[in-house]
């Protein structure tokens, strides 16, 4: 792959163009890695009423409970002060909706073992 940059004052904003005779699995893993740049690494979180920044890669899941957000490491749970779909905004795509009420990271959960 072939990687070329042009630096310019004349240019208004950042583009990043990947031009490929056919879309493979490299290719979209830039353009994942490039839209994931902007994302947020930490989101504000409560224990009671001390305010703590996590690491979104920790966190394994968001969800409602109680009319409440709230977001899950493997030691703590916080409350978040967001509604769920503007956290999913701000997740890179390791993060996915399972339903109306959760958002999970499948890298938290590749390592556990699924039986039907």
């Amino acid at each position: 792959m072939k990687v070329e940059l042009q630096i310019s004052e004349t240019y208004e904003e950042e583009k990043l163009i990947v031009q490929a005779p056919q879309e493979t699995e490299k290719v979209q893993k830039v353009i994942e890695f490039a839209e994931n740049l902007d994302r947020t690494e930490k989101i504000k979180g409560k224990i009671d009423d001390q305010v703590y920044l996590v690491e979104i890669g920790k966190i394994q899941r968001f969800y409602i409970e109680n009319r409440k957000v709230l977001a899950e490491t493997a030691s703590q749970t916080y409350t978040i002060d967001l509604r769920l779909y503007q956290i999913l905004e701000l997740l890179p795509s390791n993060f996915i909706q399972i339903s109306q009420s959760e958002i999970i990271n499948i890298d938290s959960i590749s390592h556990l073992k699924l039986t039907p």
